[in-house]
């Protein structure tokens, strides 16, 4: 039952962090890791929240090297 409770404390917890995460990915982030999603529509940002909240991890890790590659050139 602990093992259970922790599992689904770490998945709740997890998600927590994607949604967080993805509301300002999808608001900022985006086009700072994609140039072509500058301008994009609304429609399409609510497409990309899903997938957002499960893969902030590699997103944010992409947009941190985004940030730096912009800050070196």
């Amino acid at each position: 039952m602990v093992i259970a409770l922790f599992l689904l404390s770490a998945v709740a917890g997890y998600l927590l962090l994607g949604i967080l995460f993805a509301v300002v990915f999808v608001l900022v982030g985006v086009e700072k890791v994609d140039a072509t999603a500058h301008g994009s529509s609304p429609g399409f940002r609510l497409i990309i929240i899903p997938g957002a909240v499960l893969f902030w991890p590699v997103l944010l890790r992409k947009w941190l090297k985004a940030s730096k590659k912009k800050n070196h050139d």
